[in-house]
């Protein structure tokens, strides 16, 4: 249904292209998908839950919400990182 999300406890093939394709290169940590809602508007919204795992010492590891937007035509890209 248009407006509402809808959870799942696993990606697909699409979704992990998605991802990766929007998330970019970041200096200290590298996300790993775990799960992912989505909710169809002008558009697709996708909220991943991952796993932040850092690429130096001194930092540590956590989980962090990375939202993602996909517009009806154009690239999908990253809108917000919210470490939990």
């Amino acid at each position: 249904m248009p407006g509402s999300w809808e959870y799942q406890p696993y990606l697909t093939t699409y979704e992990s292209f998605i991802f990766y394709n929007a998330i970019g290169n970041h200096d200290d940590y590298f996300y790993h998908p775990i799960a992912v809602a989505k909710q169809i508007v002008n558009g697709t919204n996708y909220r991943f839950m991952t796993i932040a795992e850092p690429k130096e010492s001194g930092l540590l590891p956590h989980f962090a919400i990375v939202d993602i937007y996909k517009p009806i035509s154009g690239e999908a890209y990253a809108t917000k990182i919210t470490p939990l």
